[in-house]
């Protein structure tokens, strides 16, 4: 008799978790994510004014715009849904009188570097019943990144500033000698884990746990809708 009453049991939760995946196919997010760029912020102290410098400024300030992250999925079924996302980074550089070459004035330097993310996700979705969803998967995209200068006072020599101080090797074989230069990379995310939990039958909160790009780890609120 126990037996049979366990089997019933656990025969009528998997009914009930897939009669909520029948029931809300569709699920809107909207999350704020930690990711590199999450850490690129604070004071700058000024650069040192040896004879090998080729640019000094007195000091500057990085800045990062929180991660946002907008998705969409699909429920094939009880246990795996399909669905897309797109994300957007981006951190800015302030250097403040800023000297090229010990003798040019600048004026104050705004360097910017952003990141637009669009994928493809697939989630295989367990301990999914009533109001609570976990889950993980695999997200596929690709990213385009833009990198922009300006000076307050010289904008016309951004472009050798940036050719002299910015740097070689892998990074300046993508993005050129060029301020304002865009390129695209392959992304790559493995959501370890994540969890939904719904505070109503169609508002819920959302978190994700997770390696690659866009994000480590994100928080945010989700909307389902059945019936379409």
């Amino acid at each position: 008799m126990k037996k049979s009453f366990l089997v019933a049991s656990l025969v009528a939760c998997s009914l009930g978790a897939s009669a909520q995946n029948e029931d809300y196919k569709h699920v809107l997010s909207v999350q704020s994510g930690v990711s590199l760029f999450s850490f690129f912020r604070g004071n700058i102290t000024g650069s040192t004014q040896s004879s090998d410098t080729t640019v000094a400024f007195s000091s500057g300030r990085a800045s990062t715009t929180p991660q946002i992250n907008l998705a969409y999925d699909y429920g094939i079924n009880h246990w795996f849904s399909v669905g897309g996302a797109v994300s957007f980074n981006k951190s800015s550089l302030q250097l403040n009188d800023v000297v090229y070459k010990k003798n040019e004035n600048l004026g104050d330097v705004t360097l910017g570097v952003s990141r637009l993310t669009i994928g493809a996700r697939a989630l295989f979705h367990y301990g999914n019943a009533d109001r609570i969803d976990m889950y993980s998967g695999v997200r596929l995209g690709i990213g385009i990144w833009g990198v922009s200068g300006s000076s307050s006072a010289v904008d016309g020599k951004m472009d050798e500033i940036f050719k002299e101080a910015g740097g070689g090797g892998l990074w300046r074989s993508i993005i050129g000698n060029k301020v304002g230069a865009g390129f695209a990379m392959p992304q790559v995310q493995v959501i370890v884990f994540g969890l939904r939990g719904y505070v109503t039958e169609r508002i819920g909160l959302n978190g994700e746990l997770g390696f690659g790009s866009p994000y480590f780890a994100s928080v945010g609120i989700n909307y389902r809708i059945g019936g379409l």
